[in-house]
């Protein structure tokens, strides 16, 4: 009986069970109840019922035959071992996550290798279960990875999921033709020679170090009885490369029938070796003692899988790999000893040096901290500050990757790094770094040492957080503006290899901040814009109408704020600044502009004031009528303040210009 029926059956037995239930209970009391009594005990039979074949139907059908299980480790390409076919299992489990349809990886056919069909199909599992392994990690696209999120939650369907065990006594599953245990060997003379094909494995692109990868995969079909295999002959050509002796290339050579290693060779010594007759420069491994049996009309099947060395002189080069003429033996029913191979029936395969297909990316984060005014002491140092946030990717890394150094760029608009700032620290995935050097200026390069205690998992992606310790600010630093950056060019680590080149990539660059000892905040709310009749009397056209507002909080002072607006970027005596700009960004000369400012702050006299501590909101509006045709935006560029009832003595731009940007209409 199938899984599926057997769980059919027991949910229809739970659900009648229920019901007998149900009128072995009504019909004694039901003389006893009124109507709408007898009802309510219904409806609670019902919903015990319902909850009984919930429970019953429950379970993801991953279940079968894998679970309970828990994953310990994160899993990627190339990664092999008994954890990986249980993956296997548990993705075919579900037709929607399913490894293969059919041959290697496919339900039944599991192997213990990592290879794309698996990382295929953890994608599939990240995307069903999205909200729960994507969205988290804040990304869009499914991965490859069997990473921390994707195992947490494959761990947690299978703690939650009911265990389905095969019952060997069920007399009903009985297949009196399982022999897979009987080495009785069924028919007479067999013939294997006939439909030998040796192709491609899973991977065929390695490295250094590599284990156990599948490189060629053999079949050949089993007619006329039974056939039980002995003995199998590798043998592997140089074709390209400076490294010529299979010895100082592979460790080992393993051959695998249905994901499980039935046979392993070290292959690291030249003893190991046999050169094929005639002197071809074929070298070849003879794996003896077989015993692997396949049945009269079976297709057999088996992967050869190779490790290779750690260090290969000249780091990259081309091998093939085949099964020689005769090279499988079996004997039959009949005692024959039947054989089949070609030689010229070739698999090629290339390697490159450890960590050459590794990566490390600067990227942006989310969590960069936005442009602001940061509030610093006249008299004393400040506390540490956040100022740049960004993320270090690993992305299709094969290899972790171990950090040696982190540089970080620090831009300051005027003074230097010393004249502003005591003290900068680095945090990369929860440890903090403080160990740096750099040459003193307007523009430094921080050099954090991370002395190799940074080792970023493959294809995991961590946080790198720049905090600054300021001096005492100056009276003449007064608004001189920080930011800090990193690009690929800084990184220097080491993954299997040394990272050079095209595989250190990416950078970063953080929001601009202003160090202020007093003054405003300021932080864009909206804007809207509109279209409305020209009021030329000579001209019938439009004119823009653009409305942004902006809060300002005050910091360590109150500020008196003007009651009107200016273009332009000079300070004067108006309030606030704007400029109008044109589709590229550019600030335009031509063209009439009138503009009002309002404010939910108190008046005082002819002017707004802003409390010290309080946000106050600012509303600016700007009527503009354009000599050309266009697409035009407006930009409030600056609040000017006085620290008293007066004119403004200090200009406070809005940083960075684009978030104080309208939209574009086109007047």
């Amino acid at each position: 009986m199938s899984k599926a029926l057997e769980m059919a059956v027991a949910k229809f037995a739970v659900a009648f069970v229920a019901v007998a239930m149900l009128v072995s209970l009504v019909a004694p009391v039901a003389q006893a109840q009124t109507t709408e009594e007898l009802q309510a005990m219904i409806n609670d039979l019902l919903a015990q019922v319902a909850a009984l074949q919930g429970t019953v139907g429950s379970g993801d059908s991953m279940a079968a035959g894998v679970c309970p299980f828990t994953w310990t480790r994160t899993l990627n390409m190339g990664a092999t071992g008994a954890d990986v076919m249980t993956l296997q299992k548990f993705l075919n489990a579900d037709p929607e996550t399913r490894v293969a349809v059919s041959g290697a990886g496919s339900a039944g056919n599991e192997t213990s290798y990592y290879g794309p069909a698996t990382g295929a199909a953890v994608a599939k599992f990240q995307t069903k279960y999205r909200a729960d392994i994507l969205t988290p990690l804040g990304l869009v696209n499914a991965t490859t990875f069997f990473g921390n999120s994707t195992m947490a939650k494959a761990n947690m369907l299978c703690a939650t999921a009911p265990v389905v065990t095969d019952d060997s006594s069920d007399d009903s599953t009985d297949d009196s033709d399982d022999d897979s245990t009987d080495t009785t060997l069924k028919g007479g003379e067999s013939s294997i020679d006939n439909s030998f094909n040796a192709k491609a494995g899973d991977d065929t692109d390695l490295e250094e170090g590599q284990e156990d990868a599948p490189v060629m995969d053999v079949e050949f079909d089993v007619e006329d009885g039974d056939i039980k295999v002995g003995r199998v002959d590798v043998a592997v050509d140089h074709t390209s490369g400076t490294e010529t002796n299979p010895w100082d290339v592979f460790e080992t050579v393993s051959l695998w029938v249905d994901g499980d290693m039935i046979a392993e060779m070290d292959a690291n010594s030249k003893s190991d070796w046999e050169k094929d007759k005639p002197a071809t420069g074929d070298y070849r491994l003879r794996f003896t003692g077989l015993s692997q049996i396949w049945r009269e009309d079976d297709q057999a099947e088996f992967t050869v899988g190779v490790t290779l060395a750690n260090s290969i002189d000249g780091d990259t080069g081309t091998w093939d790999i085949f099964i020689p003429t005769d090279g499988i033996r079996g004997i039959d029913g009949a005692g024959i000893n039947q054989y089949t191979g070609n030689t010229s029936d070739t698999v090629s395969f290339d390697f490159g040096a450890q960590g050459g297909d590794d990566e490390l990316i600067v990227k942006s984060s989310s969590d960069d901290p936005a442009a602001t005014t940061l509030k610093v002491e006249s008299n004393a140092k400040s506390d540490w500050t956040s100022v740049f946030v960004y993320d270090l990717d690993t992305d299709d890394s094969i290899s972790d990757i171990t950090v040696e150094t982190l540089a970080v760029g620090v831009v300051v608009s005027s003074s230097t790094f010393d004249g502003l700032i005591s003290d900068a620290r680095l945090t990369v995935d929860g440890t903090t770094y403080t160990d740096f050097t750099y040459t003193n200026g307007a523009s430094v390069t921080l050099l954090f040492d991370i002395d190799d205690d940074l080792v970023i998992d493959a294809g995991d992606r961590v946080t790198a957080e720049l905090e600054l310790k300021f001096n005492q600010l100056a009276a003449g630093n007064e608004g001189v503006e920080v930011y800090a950056t990193s690009t690929g060019s800084f990184n220097v680590a080491d993954g299997a290899d040394d990272l050079s080149g095209s595989q250190l990539s990416g950078s970063a660059t953080g929001e601009t901040h202003t160090l202020r000892t007093e003054g405003a905040v300021t932080e864009f709310v909206s804007s809207t814009e509109t279209l409305k009749a020209n009021t030329d009397s000579t001209t019938a056209d439009d004119e823009g109408v653009f409305t942004i507002k902006v809060d300002v909080t005050a910091f360590e002072t109150d500020l008196w704020i003007n009651k009107t607006a200016a273009s332009g970027t000079t300070m004067g005596t108006a309030g606030v600044n704007f400029i109008v700009e044109d589709a590229n960004g550019n600030q335009v000369g031509a063209g009439t502009s009138s503009a009002s400012l309002t404010s939910t702050a108190d008046t005082d006299g002819t002017r707004f004031k802003v409390n010290e501590g309080e946000t106050e909101t600012f509303t600016l509006t700007v009527n503009y009528d354009p000599t050309t045709a266009g697409f035009y935006q407006v930009q409030f560029h600056s609040v000017n303040w006085a620290k008293s009832n007066a004119n403004p003595t200090t200009q406070q731009a809005t940083v960075p210009a684009a978030d104080y940007e309208s939209d574009q209409i086109s007047i």
